[in-house]
Order: C-alpha cells, then sequence, then structure tokens
C-alpha cells in the first residue's frame, strides 16, 4: 500500500467522492460542505498517518477538520493522537521521522589484489602462474580478512616449466584454503588445529611431491612464493627466487631470500651488489620445487602495520627492475593497478626477456 492510500474501517463500504477525483476544484476551498451530509457516519473512516514508514494505530476518538489540521505541524497532529474524515487529509500522509543513528562508515578492514601474469617481450611461452584468492565475510559472525596470493615461475629452460608452476600454484593452494580457510568457514574455534606454518610447509612439500611425480627424469622445476594474509598477520612460504616484498611508509622490504648461487655469493662477501646485477650465473637456483623427492620449504610470519602493501613477482620483474626503482614506481602510484602496470612497463623497457609476473595487495586495518 502507498501513502496516499485511504485506510478504512473493515465495516464500512468505500465511498467514491466526485469531489476528489475533480482537477479543477481548489483545495485549500475545500469545506466539510464537500463532504456527505452524515459525516458522523465516516468517523471511524480515517487516513492513519506514517509514522516512521508504518500506519499509525491511532483512536478515531478525537475527530480533527480540516482548518485545525492546517494550523498543526507534522509533530503536533502525531503528538495530539487525532485522526480526520475521509477527504480531509485528502490521502496525504504524515512525513516519517528519519532521525538516523550518529554512526560512521567504517570499511576497514580492507584488502584488494591485482595482478599482471605476462608472456614478456621474447619469450614465446608463458612459464609463470599467479593465483589470487581473497574472502572478506561481513555481518554479525564475520570474518578476519583472507587473503592467498602466490606467484610461481617455472624454469623456463625445461620443456614443462608451464605445467610445474601451474601445479605448484594449484596444489599449495588447495592444501591452504582446505585446512586453514575452510575451518575458518565452518566456525571452528581457532580455525586449524595444525599450526599455520606448518600447514604452509606441508603445502610447500606436496607442490614438490606433484611437480617431482610429473616425470622424475625430466628434472621439470618451479620456484614458489607464497603470502597469507590473515587478519594482521602475514604468513610467508617460499622456494626459489620470486620474491615477495612489504611497501609501508614510503619503504620497500624483500621479505624472502633468494636461493640462487648468485645471493650466496653475495652471502659470503664474494659479490657485491653491483656485480651481482651483471653476474653470469645470476639465474641458477639452488634450491626450487621438483628438483628432488623432498625440499626444504622457507617459512616467515610477521604482525603487518596499519596500512601498506604486498608485492609478489617473479625475477622477470626482480630480476630487471632495481628495487630502488620499485619503490619508486609504487610510492608514485596511489592505484594498484597503475602501479602494477607502470611496473610491467619499465620490466619491458628494460628488455622483457623473461616472463612477468606481479601480484600486488593493497591493505588497511
Amino acid at each position: 500500500m502507498n501513502e496516499s492510500e485511504n485506510i478504512l474501517s473493515p465495516n464500512e463500504p468505500v465511498i467514491d467522492d466526485p469531489a476528489m477525483d475533480d482537477p479543477a476544484m481548489d483545495e485549500t476551498a475545500m469545506d466539510e460542505t464537500a463532504l456527505p451530509d452524515d459525516i458522523n457516519r465516516f468517523k471511524d473512516a480515517v487516513v492513519m498517518p506514517f509514522v516512521m514508514g508504518k500506519p499509525s494505530a491511532r483512536s478515531a476518538d478525537k475527530v480533527l477538520d480540516r482548518t485545525q489540521t492546517e494550523k498543526m505541524s507534522v509533530e503536533e497532529f502525531i503528538d495530539s493522537g487525532a485522526t480526520v474524515p475521509m477527504g480531509i487529509w485528502r490521502g496525504e500522509a504524515v512525513e516519517p521521522q528519519t532521525r538516523q543513528p550518529d554512526i560512521s562508515l567504517n570499511r576497514l578492514p580492507y584488502i584488494a589484489a591485482t595482478s599482471i601474469c605476462h608472456v614478456g617481450a621474447v619469450r614465446e611461452r608463458n612459464d609463470d602462474s599467479a593465483l589470487i584468492f581473497e574472502s572478506q565475510v561481513g555481518g554479525h559472525f564475520n570474518m578476519m580478512p583472507f587473503g592467498l596470493y602466490i606467484v610461481a615461475d617455472g624454469m623456463g629452460g625445461h620443456s614443462d616449466g608451464h605445467i610445474a608452476s601451474k601445479i605448484a600454484s594449484r596444489v599449495a593452494s588447495h592444501e591452504i584454503i582446505k585446512n586453514i580457510y575452510l575451518p575458518l568457514l565452518r566456525d571452528m574455534d581457532g580455525g586449524s588445529p595444525t599450526p599455520i606454518q606448518e600447514v604452509l610447509s606441508n603445502a610447500g612439500q606436496k607442490a614438490n611431491t606433484a611437480v617431482y611425480e610429473i616425470d622424475p627424469e625430466a628434472d621439470s622445476g618451479t620456484t614458489l612464493t607464497g603470502a597469507l594474509l590473515l587478519g594482521r598477520r602475514l604468513h610467508a612460504f617460499h622456494v626459489g627466487d620470486s620474491r615477495a616484498y612489504l611497501f609501508s611508509d614510503g619503504k620497500l622490504e624483500q621479505i624472502t631470500k633468494d636461493h640462487s648461487l648468485v645471493q650466496r655469493l653475495l652471502d659470503v662477501g664474494q659479490l657485491t651488489n653491483e656485480e651481482a646485477a651483471y653476474y653470469e650465473y645470476r639465474h641458477v637456483l639452488l634450491r626450487a620445487l621438483g628438483q628432488a623427492d623432498h625440499v626444504e620449504i622457507d617459512t616467515y610470519m610477521r604482525r603487518l602495520p596499519p596500512n601498506g602493501r604486498l608485492l609478489l613477482c617473479s625475477d622477470g620483474l626482480c630480476g630487471l627492475i632495481s628495487d630502488h626503482d620499485m619503490q619508486t614506481i609504487i610510492a608514485e602510484n596511489d592505484e594498484i593497478d597503475i602501479a602494477v602496470e607502470e611496473l610491467f612497463t619499465a620490466a619491458v623497457a628494460a628488455g622483457g626477456h623473461d616472463n612477468i609476473t606481479a601480484i600486488m595487495v593493497d591493505f588497511a586495518f
């Protein structure tokens, strides 16, 4: 029922009043002479004012004529407890009271991600894989934000690099979702009974087994770098030379450590950072998935700042652009979509000879 309909007593007939439908009649000139003679007969035929969007169940003991109602404000009419005969109020409803509670819209916590996974400027096949899984559940029984982000870089010199990266990223994500996210979704107290770092390590090991079993003689392999954002905690797992970074307060910090020959030589002081950038064997890995039936998985955990960004990327990005240049690009772009596009453009401009993959996550708590 809309606000302009008359609500009649269930025992009274609907009266067709010609004056109500005459567009030529001046509403302000209408008085009781335009109503049926037996006005008392319609004492109970009242328009019920709408208060807070609902009909008011007023008593018909106090009936006001039009002259009286015109002198009253809406608030005074509501407070009077009165009603009016059908026709005097002309079906007009009292304006709803729209008092709003003093609240502010709080969109925190917040997570959002974007990505690019591109073949690059030289390669004919994309051996990289990127995976994003995010969940935010609102309502009375809300859940902490959940974000899972994985980058895998299949070894380009091997025939099945693209298959290895696909299998590794999907097997690892399946294990993490099954053992961490689904228990949370089922509202199990404390989520998974297995510690998160152990779940991540097991996920990496199962991914390694799945890649290794493609063909143990094929020497297939891939890197695997993942970040799990659970509430304000960051949990990362890593094998190879893809990387995870944290950007906060204008600074870009590398979280993971490369499992590469060049990193080993840097650690023992046999190479400088400048020499490492042009070292002939800088792409040689000392640890990767699929090289043996077991692999050691690095795991990390830290509390995130109130706001910032995560960056996961393959060496097709961080191997061509310095950390300083990546930091500058991220700092200069407020939108993560634009920041990722700028990073990609810079990698292509630097040669783009490898596949280029980047996932960027914006977060605020």
